[in-house]
């Protein structure tokens, strides 16, 4: 098994990422406060393809969340997710959904993107 939350982190840790946000966080903040932001979930970690009774690698699932400003100055959540995406996609990540959230909160944009695939060991 491998440990999929450091993967996330040497992922988000790409350039590209760390141009437009340096605000990464893999748990919820109590509030978002720092704009704009990512946080990733580990979704999910699962054994797949089975051999002796040993699992030969994961499919692994991972939640993307963006938050922005709706104000001048700030990325657009579709701006960040089009750079995410096409670094996500770099590492064989398929997206699986990728839809702005409505927000109640004044001025404040939320993206939620997942990412799926399968690392074989």
């Amino acid at each position: 098994m491998i440990n999929a939350k450091k993967l996330y982190n040497t992922i988000l840790s790409d350039k590209r990422i760390q141009d437009v946000t340096k605000n990464i966080f893999d748990a919820y903040p109590e509030t978002v406060e720092n704009f704009p932001c990512i946080i990733f979930l580990d979704d999910n970690q699962t054994d797949i393809e089975f051999a002796d009774n040993l699992p030969l690698g994961d499919a692994l699932s991972v939640q993307i969340h963006i938050f922005t400003k709706a104000l001048s100055g700030y990325a657009t959540t579709s701006a960040i997710g089009l750079v995410v995406a096409e670094v996500m996609k770099e590492q064989f990540f398929t997206c699986r959904n990728n839809r702005e959230v409505p927000d109640v909160s004044d001025n404040v944009r939320h993206r939620v993107m997942y990412f799926t695939r399968e690392v074989f060991s």
